[in-house]
């Protein structure tokens, strides 16, 4: 087991990270979910006990989801189910064979917003795209959906994960180099193509998305207007399929 220290001081970092980045730099969210990661990945391998997991990634969440909810009793509503969402990761994670490793959490994650947001649109303030909402450099968000963004998050912060706190480099002093340049590179490429390529693209905010979303009278583009949240959707459905398949592997054994 894990020492309760590394928890703590981890789930510190990350509740703090998570509040300078709401209250002033944006970028930080980049890295502040890699505790959260660390907590999963290290559950899933039994170093972790399930309970750390559930309750960190709950607080964790639940603070991030705090910031742009109007409606703030639904900040732990939505803490706790994505983390619920999450955990199912360590279930395909025992009974089937995950070719994409933590990345599958992208499936569950970006299913349960889409959820979230077909059920009751009000509280997809609380996804995590809420970090760069109308920032220009998102304007690519205009072909993947707003979703788009939470996915360059997840993946920035578990590309991350992977160069300070996989099999714990932080706390044995080590730092991957070349594994830090090549995070940083493929963080930066959206970000570069809306600058230099796409510059007359407008992001989808969240505002527009709950325009589609709710029926509102709030025009959208005729194109995103069509498409929707196109990636949430497809992982959304994945995710089902990824499960039933652990279910049945389960069942198989």
């Amino acid at each position: 087991m894990e020492s309760n220290f590394r928890v703590t001081l981890l789930l510190g970092a990350s509740v703090g990270l998570i509040l300078l980045s709401r209250i002033y730099v944006p970028v930080i969210s980049l890295i502040a979910f890699c505790p959260l990661i660390w907590l999963l990945e290290g559950s899933s391998k039994q170093r972790i006990p399930v309970a750390y997991w559930f309750l960190g990634s709950s607080v964790i969440l639940t603070i991030s989801a705090l910031f742009y909810l109007d409606e703030k009793f639904l900040a732990p509503i939505y803490g706790v189910g994505l983390t619920m969402a999450l955990s199912v990761y360590l279930l395909t994670s025992k009974f089937s064979k995950n070719r994409l490793g933590i990345f599958t959490i992208l499936l569950f994650w970006l299913g349960f917003d889409y959820l979230v947001l077909k059920v009751l649109p009000t509280a997809s303030s609380a996804f995590l795209s809420s970090f760069f909402d109308g920032a220009q450099a998102m304007g690519w968000s205009r072909t993947t959906g707003n979703l788009g963004i939470t996915v360059w998050i997840v993946i920035s912060n578990i590309l991350c994960y992977y160069v300070f706190l996989w099999q714990d480099a932080i706390f044995k002093k080590t730092i991957r180099w070349m594994s830090l340049i090549y995070a940083i590179i493929l963080i930066s490429i959206p970000i570069l193509i809306s600058s230099y390529f796409v510059t007359y693209l407008a992001p989808v905010t969240l505002l527009e998305m709950k325009s589609v979303y709710m029926n509102s009278h709030i025009i959208a583009d005729i194109r995103y207007s069509e498409n929707g949240e196109w990636l949430g959707r497809t992982c959304a459905w994945v995710s089902i399929l990824v499960v039933v398949y652990a279910l049945i592997k389960r069942k198989t054994k």
